[in-house]
């Protein structure tokens, strides 16, 4: 582990109950691993789907785009350890993603899965803070600007130019295509979602270790669609 400061923790019972309560269709455990992870991220349930914030950039080539989300993933690290400080009450999951648009370009730009504790978040009376509370929950929209603060610092601290990004929109998970869900925050804490850590290769470990986060639980997970029957036992209600 870069450092050797850096602990790596398996999530208690609290952690797991958490995001079934925050997360709309809950996190379902596996009682045999799927692609080495013990839990699946609920996406869709029935003909229902988690919705996110896309951030999209202007449409490169296929190998621009790989770079990018690399790019992205880093920042989103180096923004994860600002945001985790912050104070906010509730889980969020940005994520780099990459789609097709046409046989030679394509969009690498970032989603924002944001999950606001209804009970600790309070409305707020200012208009702006209120531009995606619809969609996602109060607080929201409050949780949405206070990462992309941290996600502009991150550019800004690194001397990484700042991409270029021209829109958001309210889409589906599977609008997405492919989606890296690598580190979320739930509350303060960062949580690890690949089955394979990469802790030796991915500099996303160094980063967070820089910053003085010092432990990580790891929760590998996968996008997953269950049937609505089994939402019940998704949100640990069973």
């Amino acid at each position: 582990m870069p450092n050797g400061e850096l602990e790596i923790c398996i999530p208690e019972e609290e952690i797991i109950s958490r995001l079934q309560n925050l997360l709309p269709f809950g996190i379902m455990p596996f009682e045999q691993a799927v692609n080495g992870a013990g839990y699946g991220i609920v996406m869709c349930c029935g003909e229902k789907e988690v919705n996110c914030l896309k951030q999209q950039p202007i449409e490169v080539e296929r190998s621009h785009a790989e770079q990018l989300m690399q790019i992205q993933h880093l920042m989103i690290v180096d923004a994860y350890c600002r945001y985790s400080k912050m104070g906010f009450q509730g889980a969020y999951l940005a994520g780099p993603y990459l789609r097709q648009r046409d046989i030679v370009l394509w969009e690498a730009g970032v989603s924002h899965f944001i999950f606001p504790d209804f009970t600790e978040m309070k409305a707020s009376g200012k208009s702006r803070d209120k531009l995606f509370d619809e969609h996602f929950g109060i607080g929201a929209t409050r949780m949405f600007f206070g990462f992309g603060e941290c996600y502009k610092r991150a550019f800004k601290e690194s001397e990484i130019p700042m991409l270029q990004y021209f829109g958001y929109d309210v889409r589906s998970r599977s609008h997405l295509q492919n989606l890296a869900m690598n580190f979320m925050v739930l509350d303060s804490r960062v949580i690890c979602l690949r089955a394979n850590l990469r802790k030796d290769e991915d500099a996303a470990w160094t980063i967070l270790a820089a910053a003085g986060i010092n432990r990580v639980y790891h929760l590998p997970s996968v996008p997953l669609t269950i049937p609505e029957p089994d939402q019940e036992i998704a949100k640990g209600l069973l």
